[in-house]
């Protein structure tokens, strides 16, 4: 479901962000040393410094690990808050630094991932290391504040006045969280509907390529798998975080079918022919790129969401274009190609040489690997090949079981 996906995304998001985030408490460490040299600060004593940070490095370089795998954002959320939320609690047992405000912190970050059963276990597990961090600072209370009472009545005392404050805070953290997530539930189903009826037209508009080349059904097929498997290796590898969100890359799939399209407007003996072309007809070939635009432009003009129609005319204008200039149809060079393009062109050469043709053999995927790597920095981006490489594994089983479904057909 869209939903879901982009509940994973927003979740890849501001993991990212608030790792980011909790970093800066690495540099708490050497300040409340430098505090204590300025006799400011007594509290802590300097080998509490050293390991508070010294901890806080291994947590850091454990979520870097974890962020690069998709598997385990579910546990890099947890990580990141509740490792915060014990760095400010462990600060809290210590008498005089009053940091009671910042325990309702973490409960609220959480709802940025927009999931109630989320924010209620953090509020959950917030709440208890909370209380762990009083009974800690019971007895400093007591003999620096509160003499009157018993560390035991002082903990009852503020015990359950915070177990209240949390109740509270838990009750409206999940009435947000909760409207919040129905509203974007009822987005995606509305966007789903509207993007179902723009995969049709687009999806009937490819089809008429397939009804005069058979090869270019599976071709279209594979090709879009190809730029959606590629996209998210960038991002993930960290490349282009900002232009890869999820919509990007959504819009990249569903424009990836019409990357050809323009070889409607070229006439069968050229686009039909089995032996190698003339220079005459390989310009012909060539002119596919801007009778797809045309083609685009003119008929898709209509299509709800702009962007993705901005996207399909980058992708059928530029995807032969070439990383060093050396392209067409207008000899774009470097990062004046449109990402899009970048990644359909590599996608598109990638299942050109590991598919049979009338007037060729399918290559080995080492073979094609090979070549890919050949051309980086020349007609491809060099971090584009990188990921395609690193990618050879689900290529691989991609390219099983599309045998396997092609056999079923």
């Amino acid at each position: 479901m869209e939903s879901e996906y982009y509940y994973q995304r927003n979740e890849v998001e501001v993991n990212a962000i608030l790792l980011r985030c909790a970093l800066v408490l690495l540099f708490v460490g050497p300040f409340l040393a430098l505090l204590r040299i300025w006799g400011i600060n007594q509290e802590f004593n300097y080998l509490e410094c050293f390991f508070f940070s010294a901890i806080v490095l291994v947590l850091y370089i454990f979520g870097r690990a974890l962020q690069h795998t998709e598997k385990f954002q579910w546990l890099l959320k947890y990580l990141i808050l509740l490792g915060m939320h014990a760095g400010v609690c462990y600060m809290a047992t210590k008498p005089g630094i009053l940091v009671y405000i910042s325990y309702a912190l973490m409960p609220a970050l959480s709802c940025l991932y927009y999931r109630k059963r989320f924010t209620l276990q953090i509020t959950g597990f917030c709440y208890l290391i909370m209380m762990g961090t009083m009974f800690l600072r019971a007895d400093n209370e007591t003999t620096y504040a509160y003499d009157s009472l018993t560390s035991e009545e002082w903990y009852s005392v503020f015990g359950f006045g915070f177990t209240w404050e949390y109740v509270l805070l838990a009750i409206v953290l999940i009435a947000l969280v909760g409207k919040t997530e129905s509203s974007l539930n009822l987005l995606h189903k509305s966007n789903r509907q509207m993007q179902d009826m723009q995969l049709q037209l687009i999806s009937g508009f490819a089809n008429f390529l397939e009804f005069r080349d058979q090869s270019t059904g599976h071709h279209v097929r594979r090709t879009q798998a190809y730029v959606r498997m590629i996209a998210l290796g960038m991002y993930h590898r960290g490349y282009y975080q900002a232009e890869l969100s999820a919509k990007a890359i959504n819009y990249m799939e569903i424009a990836a079918p019409l990357h050809d399209v323009g070889k409607i407007a070229i006439p069968d003996a050229v686009l039909l022919k089995e032996g190698e072309l003339t220079d005459e007809e390989y310009e012909i070939i060539k002119n596919h790129t801007r009778e797809g635009y045309r083609l685009i432009t003119e008929n898709l003009s209509e299509l709800p969401d702009k962007r993705l129609l901005k996207c399909a005319q980058e992708i059928t204008l530029s995807h032969h274009e070439r990383w060093d200039g050396t392209g067409y149809p207008e000899g774009l060079r470097g990062t004046q190609i449109p990402l899009s393009a970048r990644i359909m062109a590599i996608a598109d050469t990638l299942d050109a040489m590991l598919s049979e043709r009338v007037y060729k053999k399918s290559m080995d995927l080492d073979e094609v690997l090979y070549e890919l790597v050949k051309e980086k920095g020349k007609h491809f981006e060099p971090c584009i090949v990188d990921t395609v490489v690193k990618l050879r594994s689900e290529i691989e089983e991609f390219l099983l079981e599309e045998s396997r479904k092609e056999k079923e057909e």
